[in-house]
């Protein structure tokens, strides 16, 4: 009885394991700066550093020329927090890398709409956009 105990105990073990292997492969198998901790309050500026960072995408309507892209990206690039900012001007579409401990969506609206485009942050499937974070009800 006791050989059979230690044969099941073996069995669940390794059963245990490669399941535990095959669900964390992503983590335990990626080639990717695995053993680097991102810094929340690091300069972007530092090359030795890995800034954790966050990508919000916003709907950006009336661009109609490069520099209209070009007013934008200069303007919220200068917000506190803003990593990199990329538009496509055929999409209409924005993104912005936050650093993580410093996201600032509700001025990068108002950034954007004091320039004079209409902005519009869109939900993760694309299907949903907040317009305004000032919102009231009765």
């Amino acid at each position: 009885m006791l050989k059979n105990m230690k044969t099941a105990y073996i069995a669940g073990f390794v059963l245990i394991t490669l399941f535990g292997v095959f669900y964390y492969q992503d983590i335990l198998f990626s080639p990717s700066n695995k053993f680097k901790k991102p810094v929340e309050n690091a300069s972007p500026q530092d090359p030795a550093v890995e800034i954790a960072t966050i990508d919000r995408k916003f709907n950006v309507q009336g661009m109609y020329c490069s520099s209209c892209k070009q007013k934008i990206e200069a303007a919220v690039s200068k917000l506190p927090g803003v990593t990199s900012v990329q538009i496509d001007q055929a999409t209409n579409e924005m993104v912005v890398s936050y650093q993580v401990s410093n996201e600032t969506i509700k001025e990068t609206l108002s950034t954007v709409n004091g320039l004079g485009y209409t902005v519009g942050l869109k939900s993760e499937s694309g299907k949903l956009q907040v317009l305004d974070f000032n919102v009231t009800f009765q």
